[in-house]
């Protein structure tokens, strides 16, 4: 559906503003028991009326954005008196040549009376129309704070969601160049499957949303890649329970996990194992990894490796504020996570 024109809203705006005039302004015809429909009558309610509705845009279009400000307040309550004073002293004239020219039978009332009459509407529609024009610039102000949060929110994912590519990439890179070392007859599946995930990377993670099979087969992809470099003697357990279908999720959110588990939980020298678990219950999605804690000499690849870490806990704080819980239990021995979302 199309969003209406700014023509199309204005019109909108000014037909509201119109229809609500013409309620207040018949509201004392509605009951005629003090001869409300003489001519004498409507020429005065008329031109207070008038004087009315000009204090109100005056009031609200002009007056509390140049002086309802910080240090102006004074000079703004000042300025309100002085139309308090003036609307008075004009419906005083107006009545004088309304008397004048126009007959009335009901008694008219002293000066005094008609000079401080206007002052009670007139308070009522300075009250209503700044409470209207302070609630619309706090929403205004409301929805450009939302739209700059949001703005940088997009800004800050796009930038973490960036430095998880190439990071990933990186590893990958890394993988089969070790396995081209080797003049091993893996190499070829390791670039197919490269292929699968660098397709993933470049069409699928762009969305904002994922379906859940294709994080899933993006996590496969990649394990099966790491099983091409590493010896038989360490276990891989990739298990799914759940229906998956139909569940969305933010693309590349949990292979940081995966990537860990496999940069530091794999050794050549001694047993080890790692232990992937996805599952879906009640809408929740609740994913564990599990691995050795292998101790390596640290070097700058080993260290970088940490930045992907960084940044998924940061995006889930981002995309998944009081919806996700995340429990990462560090031993001697053991490297486990417990992530679970609701989706």
């Amino acid at each position: 559906m199309q969003k209406p024109s700014g023509n199309l809203s204005r019109f909108f705006t000014i037909a509201i503003h119109v229809l609500i005039w013409l309620g207040l302004y018949m509201i004392p015809y509605i009951d005629d028991t003090r001869q409300h429909f003489s001519p004498h009558f409507i020429w005065r309610n008329t031109s207070l009326f008038l004087l009315l509705v000009s204090f109100f845009y005056f009031n609200t279009y002009f007056l509390i954005r140049k002086l309802f400000l910080p240090g102006k307040l004074f000079y703004y309550m000042l300025a309100i008196l002085a139309c308090l004073v003036f609307i008075s002293g004009v419906n005083l004239l107006f009545s004088s040549i309304i008397d004048a020219y126009v007959p009335s039978e009901s008694h008219h009332p002293v000066i005094l009376h008609r000079l401080f009459f206007p002052v009670f509407p007139a308070l009522f529609v300075f009250a209503i129309s700044t409470a209207i024009k302070i609630t619309n610039e706090w929403f205004k102000a409301e929805k450009q704070k939302k739209e700059m949060e949001n703005e940088k929110l997009h800004s800050e994912l796009a930038f973490l969601k960036s430095q998880v590519n190439p990071h990933f990439l990186f590893n990958i890179l890394n993988n089969i160049c070790s396995l081209a070392r080797k003049k091993s007859n893996d190499t070829e599946n390791a670039i197919i499957q490269l292929s699968r995930i660098m397709r993933y990377m470049l069409y699928d993670s762009k969305d904002e949303k994922v379906s859940l099979e294709k994080e899933v087969e993006y996590l496969q992809n990649y394990i099966d890649l790491q099983r091409l470099r590493i010896s038989d003697s360490v276990i891989i357990n990739f298990t799914i329970e759940g229906n998956i279908e139909g569940k969305m999720v933010e693309p590349m959110l949990l292979i940081p996990f995966v990537e860990n588990a496999f940069k530091h939980g794999v050794s050549y020298l001694e047993a080890s194992n790692i232990d992937i678990r996805l599952k879906i219950d009640n809408g929740d999605l609740h994913f564990h990894v599990e691995n050795n804690r292998i101790k390596k000499n640290e070097d700058p690849v080993q260290q970088e490796s940490g930045i992907g870490l960084k940044n998924v806990l940061r995006r889930l704080d981002l995309l998944y504020p009081g919806t996700h819980t995340i429990n990462i239990e560090e031993n001697a021995v053991k490297y486990i996570v417990n992530l679970d979302i609701s989706l």
